[in-house]
């Protein structure tokens, strides 16, 4: 209970910090705003009693329309406070989730390698955080200005009472505040199951997706599984109902008991009142008072539970932002000039993947300056994770990368991933126009229509750019009613990307040419040839056609790198390179 006491309270001002970071005025302003709101009931309900008790008590008439313009002036301030409030809530709300959002991006921009997607645990916690950020922070700051104007009304109202007897506040309270508390906790245990039940909510959420979206109608059809998709759905709904249909009835199992004692301790006060003789001003007072009261301490344990929702999800949020980077990056880093001199070495390297899945294991190679090498081998022969430690999107679990003699580890992150053009098996697909699309690679040079222009011509994409309504500036994708392309349109794009880096003296294809058809692939492949003089090209691909124009092709079976040579030379002798090519030889049978 302790560290609940400080921890919670700590919290709450480092949420109020962010929201106070992401819109200080309106803050400020609706803050103040929540002050006159809070007061104003009191006050109208101080008039009312005095107004009832000049026209019962027969005062002059001026006394009586004083007091009648008071009310009028209370009436026109609470008529008047809810639209502004909503202003400002409206106006707050909006630049919340902006501010939530971007602080979430820029945290996973931060990230600069692929260590934590790799993880479980990570993906889902920014799918809970991006998905909630649209609405928690702002619950955040509804319930909490609620809860706080609950409070801060019942002060004046506690005052008032306090008028008719000092007993009654007490007595009212006593009977209360134990039900208030109560139901605080019981709504409390409904979000901590809906906390806890959230892999259930997502697993729904998924199975709805699956039927809704676009990606899975063509299979859903084919095989006829949409009944089983909607089974998932309906055996998750009813393992989450379950455990909120028990949590409920015990919340109102629970409310229902306090509320007796509620009214009976309401009933001991009023009966008492009327023993007193009080003035019918009084017992308005006595009833409009106790009325909001209750209702304020009701909607106080409400949004009380509710801000306890929030700041979980609070905690979550800050918990994320200082998350530690998995990647530890050099206090001063090296540079190198490009381009290479001694080439890439790498040394008895080993990588297992968080989920304990060993790709590479004791690879030790050698890339030369100017050298076109392949990657060859089966699927999940730990091709593109050689390529993935190159990038330094992972370290390597034992051994050491050198570039020109110096451990990658020490070398300027971002300057050593300039010096590369790449082309990703899972490559991007962006709805921005095809222009976008291509000078993504260096956004510095992205109005050099020239070196746009050569980029598409060497990936065959100024083909396509010539059938497009807008040209180059043609919006792409269907997310927002642009042209859609074909696989291999799209691929074409994302070789014309790595083609725009013109400086990098490095370049990683990653089964480049998988969706092309053999027509299209050979001509990417002469003007690859072209372009590739003076680089030193990584060419990772299962298509061994492609691999002969390689100086040196590495292969790769189970994480080991098992044979190394030529093309030649490797046919030559029978292993495992020889057993891929002689598998895919009916595909070129006019070559030797």
């Amino acid at each position: 209970m302790n560290r609940a006491f400080i921890k919670y309270p700590r919290l709450l001002l480092i949420s109020l910090n962010l929201v106070f970071s992401a819109a200080p005025k309106e803050t400020i302003l609706l803050a103040l705003v929540l002050g006159i709101q809070a007061l104003v009931p009191a006050l109208g309900i101080f008039v009312v009693r005095e107004l009832v008790d000049a026209v019962a008590g027969q005062a002059t008439f001026a006394v009586a329309v004083r007091w009648g313009a008071v009310w009028v002036a209370a009436l026109l301030i609470t008529q008047a406070i809810g639209p502004l409030y909503a202003l400002l809530q409206g106006n707050l709300n909006e630049q919340l989730t902006a501010y939530f959002n971007l602080l979430l991006m820029r945290k996973i921009e931060s990230f600069r390698d692929l260590g934590p997607f790799e993880e479980e645990e990570f993906y889902d916690e920014v799918r809970l955080l991006q998905e909630q950020a649209a609405y928690q922070p702002t619950n955040l700051l509804i319930f909490l200005t609620s809860a706080t104007q609950d409070f801060l009304a019942l002060i004046p109202l506690v005052v008032l009472l306090a008028i008719l007897g000092w007993w009654v506040p007490l007595l009212i309270l006593a009977a209360a505040v134990p039900y208030a508390v109560v139901s605080f906790r019981l709504q409390r245990g409904v979000w901590e199951t809906v906390a806890l039940s959230n892999p259930v909510a997502r697993r729904m959420q998924y199975c709805s997706q699956v039927l809704l979206g676009h990606e899975f109608a063509k299979e859903n059809r084919l095989f006829n599984n949409g009944a089983f998709w909607l089974g998932c759905y309906t055996q998750a709904f009813k393992s989450l109902h379950a455990k909120m249909r028990l949590v409920r009835w015990r919340q109102a199992g629970g409310s229902i008991s306090l509320a007796l004692l509620s009214v009976l301790g309401v009933g001991a006060a009023f009966f008492q009142l009327l023993r007193q003789n009080q003035s019918p001003g009084s017992l308005v007072l006595f009833v409009q008072s106790l009325a909001l009261i209750q209702h304020n301490l009701s909607m106080l344990a409400q949004d009380g539970g509710m801000l306890y929702q929030s700041l979980l999800y609070m905690e979550r949020f800050n918990l994320f932002l200082n998350r530690s980077p998995s990647l530890v990056l050099p206090a001063i880093p090296k540079k190198q000039e490009k381009p290479l001199k001694e080439g890439i070495s790498f040394e008895n390297v080993s990588f297992t993947y968080p989920d304990g899945r060993t790709a590479l294991e004791g690879v030790s190679l050698r890339i030369n300056p100017g050298e076109v090498v392949a990657l060859v081998g089966e699927n999940g022969a730990g091709k593109t994770t050689l390529v993935k430690l190159l990038l330094r999107f992972h370290d390597p679990s034992s051994g050491k990368i050198l570039i020109d003699g110096e451990a990658l580890s020490g070398l300027d992150l971002e300057a050593w991933r300039e010096r590369v053009g790449a082309v990703f098996q899972d490559f991007g697909n962006y709805a921005l126009t095809l222009k976008e699309n291509v000078t993504l690679a260096d956004l510095n040079r992205a109005e050099d229509k020239e070196r746009l222009l050569r980029a598409l011509r060497a990936s065959g994409t100024d083909t396509i750019a010539v059938k497009l309504p807008q040209g180059v500036e043609t919006l792409l994708g269907k997310e927002f009613g642009g042209t859609d392309l074909s696989g291999g349109e799209w691929q074409k794009l994302a070789l014309a990307r790595a083609f725009f880096r013109e400086e990098a003296d490095i370049l990683i294809l990653d089964e480049p040419t998988s969706s092309l058809d053999p027509k299209s692939e050979l001509e990417i492949y002469r003007q690859f040839a072209d372009l590739a003089r003076g680089k030193t090209v990584v060419l990772v691909t299962h298509r061994l056609a492609s691999v002969r124009m390689a100086d040196c092709i590495f292969v790769l079976k189970d994480g080991r790198l098992i044979e190394a040579g030529a093309h030649e030379e490797l046919i030559a002798h029978p292993g495992e390179y020889a057993s891929l090519w002689t598998a895919q030889a009916q595909q070129y049978e006019d070559e030797p």
